[in-house]
């Protein structure tokens, strides 16, 4: 609140002039201030339940994108017969089959143990080994007077990159060198040589033991072999893997996923749902105690639901003509007595369409001409830089905003009001001052007058 006090008070009149001043300023405002707050109060209270719809038709855009994709109902479900022996899984599309699997060997990484101990305290020569891991090769220097445990890190210094690594074993009769390829597979063995140094160190070399051979894996899939450098197999059946766990048999079976197919329409029922009764709370009425909501009325969502309703009710009949009535696919708008618009899915029906004609699933719901790309078409004008409530949420704001901007014309304007307000009570002051000066004077004068009279 502005300041109006004059600094020395009343002391014409004996009045509370700052008082009086704020008082006047708050009767001339308050109707502004009634007004601006009425105006940005509903303003937000549209601006929230504008929000919840746009919330849920964005989970609607989302549903209706999935359900539209090409591969919405190509999700597999797989099963390994002999889960000790691999596990599989399978992406979108994977041919459905049951394939017999045969795990002859498994992917191994190339591993060297010393065969004899080498004491703590030996030390070796200044030399240099070449470690060769598949086709690169690199050299490798050992300083005067290393321990086995300088060796190692000279090793690991080197080849660490190359994924290779050595480590020392220790034992009741001493310690052994190891050295040992972090990736399996034919392609990834390795060798140490010694390229410079003397008997000692070339002793240590030589005596490295080949422990684990630096192998494929080699599978059978249905007669036919294929090798791999890991314990995975992923480019033998397109979409299929296979995790080798040990050598032995396993069948894999590979079929449609109907819990998959039926989420994907379950989510689009939830989501359409949603979106109507987000709408119906926006604008419901409470007629027991005469309470409008937010958007009671709106046009915008009248029309929201009367589109959604209709272009549903328009592709409900599109199904239903390609043999994918309520009673075939289980999907309807729910009946009496709670009639409301919203959906209802029977799963059991769904998913016995779905096993005995998937394809005929596929054509009607998924693509831009399907049952889900023409819904979406209607639900995305509504969102979106362009969509019709994202333009109604910007005009909002803007209102908002523009009370704001009022509110501070409106600070300076009862400054002002203020202000004049003071300056004519600045007179009155004054004027009291001058009469009361006088009015003194005139009573002086009358005194000395009877004075001289008497």
């Amino acid at each position: 609140m502005a300041d109006y006090d004059l600094g020395y008070g009343g002391i014409g009149t004996g009045l509370d002039i700052n008082s009086m001043v704020a008082s006047l300023v708050a009767a001339d405002r308050a109707p502004a201030d009634a007004s601006l707050n009425r105006i940005e109060t509903g303003a937000k209270f549209k601006l929230s339940a504008l929000g919840t719809v746009s919330s849920a038709f964005s989970g609607l855009e989302t549903a209706l994108k999935a359900l539209k994709a090409a591969d919405a109902f190509d999700t597999r479900a797989v099963k390994s017969g002999t889960e000790s022996v691999l596990s599989a899984s399978a992406g979108k599309g994977t041919p459905n089959g049951t394939y017999a699997v045969e795990v002859l060997a498994l992917a191994t990484a190339n591993k060297w143990v010393g065969a004899q101990a080498v004491a703590s305290d030996q030390t070796f020569g200044a030399g240099k080994l070449t470690l060769v891991v598949g086709s690169e090769s690199l050299d490798i220097d050992i300083a005067e007077g290393s321990t086995l445990a300088d060796v190692r890190s000279a090793i690991n210094d080197a080849a660490r990159s190359k994924g290779v690594q050595a480590s020392v074993l220790t034992s009741n009769d001493g310690q052994y060198l190891s050295v040992s390829s972090d990736k399996t597979g034919a392609a990834n063995a390795i060798s140490l040589s010694v390229a410079e140094g003397g008997s000692d160190l070339q002793n240590l070399i030589a005596d490295l033991q080949e422990r684990t051979p630096a192998q494929d894996a080699r599978v059978s899939i249905d007669g036919l072999v294929i090798t791999a450098s890991e314990n995975k197999v992923s480019d033998a059946v397109p979409g299929l893997v296979l995790d080798l766990k040990t050598e032995g048999t396993s069948t894999v079976t590979v079929s449609g996923d109907a819990a998959a197919s039926l989420k994907v329409v379950q989510d689009f029922v939830t989501a359409y749902n949603a979106a109507l009764t987000a709408i119906n709370t926006a604008t419901k009425y409470d007629a027991e105690n005469n309470t409008p909501s937010a958007l009671t009325g709106d046009a915008q969502m009248r029309s929201a639901a009367g589109q959604l309703r209709s272009v549903l009710g328009n592709l409900l009949g599109d199904l239903s003509a390609a043999g994918l009535d309520a009673e075939t696919l289980g999907l309807q708008t729910k009946g009496y007595p709670s009639s409301d618009g919203t959906l209802v899915l029977d799963t059991a029906k769904f998913n016995a369409v779905m096993a005995s004609d998937p394809e005929k699933i596929r054509t009607a719901f998924t693509g831009e001409d399907g049952f889900a790309g023409q819904l979406l078409g209607a639900v995305s004008g509504y969102l979106g830089s362009e969509g019709a409530f994202t333009l109604r949420t910007n005009s909002l704001n803007a209102q908002i905003d523009d009370v704001a901007t009022r509110r501070t014309a409106l600070d300076a304007r009862m400054e002002a009001v203020g202000n004049r307000y003071k300056a004519q009570f600045v007179a009155m002051e004054t004027l009291v001052a001058q009469m009361s000066s006088t009015s003194d004077y005139l009573a002086q004068q009358l005194a000395a007058l009877a004075a001289q009279t008497g």
